[in-house]
């Protein structure tokens, strides 16, 4: 699938290897609306750089990031959260927030308003499993894979320690003894208000019913709730 495919994006583009293929990112659209943001697209280099060179040429101070995105790359997903943090801005999900949208712009917001008829989701991360990896990844070379996975960890650990947020927000759907991801044959799943705020997030408003399955570019993407979290 495509838009779940996003997420490991910087492993094909660095992987060295002469037969990966070349991988083009879906459009996006930056804008500045009054005070707020606007992102519709996956979180990419590119995409990242033009929110942040749109945001400094509109001479406008930033309160709200309003967003709709399948997710993207670890490391731009990172700095967009670190903007987000560092900017103090209130998160608007517009109609999606999926992998490394729910992982990084959620967490680093100061508040999120989720509308109705929206869908967010996790589905790991760079905390996820080697195995998983290795399942996952284009390269051959796992002792490359790991060193890069690594790096990868190292620098997911500082922005949530940053943030003060629990870093296995990403992979508390593959770690729990209860995996509804793996029982309801998802591409993801999501938290409870009540779990986001014992994980650090406490800021979140549901404006109506979350969206289980949903069309977004030509992809369906589907997640499901998971079971109340124990121990955290």
């Amino acid at each position: 699938m495509r838009l779940v495919s996003l997420s490991i994006l910087s492993l094909a583009l660095l992987s060295g290897c002469s037969s990966t293929p070349i991988i083009f990112m879906p459009e996006h659209n930056v804008t500045v609306s009054g005070t707020t943001l606007v992102f519709d697209g996956p979180i990419s280099g590119d995409s990242v750089l033009e929110a942040l060179r749109v945001v400094r040429n509109s001479g406008v101070e930033i309160e709200k990031l309003r967003i709709t995105s399948p997710g993207g790359d670890v490391p731009s997903g990172i700095e967009l959260g670190y903007f987000i943090k560092e900017n103090n801005l209130n998160v608007e999900v517009d109609k999606l927030c999926f992998s490394a949208c729910a992982n990084y712009v959620i967490p680093a917001a100061k508040t999120v308003i989720i509308k109705e008829g929206s869908l967010i989701g996790w589905h790991g991360g760079p905390r996820q499993s080697d195995e998983l990896w290795y399942a996952s990844s284009p390269s051959s070379n796992k002792e490359e894979l790991i060193k890069f996975i690594s790096r990868l960890r190292e620098k997911e650990d500082a922005f949530f320690e940053y943030i003060n947020v629990d870093p296995d927000i990403t992979v508390y759907g593959q770690t729990s003894s209860e995996k509804c991801q793996l029982t309801k044959e998802t591409h993801g799943w999501y938290y409870s208000i009540r779990d986001l705020a014992k994980m650090g997030v406490p800021n979140v408003v549901i404006n109506g019913e979350l969206a289980s399955s949903i069309e977004y570019q030509g992809d369906t993407i589907n997640v499901c709730l998971m079971p109340e979290l124990k121990g955290i």
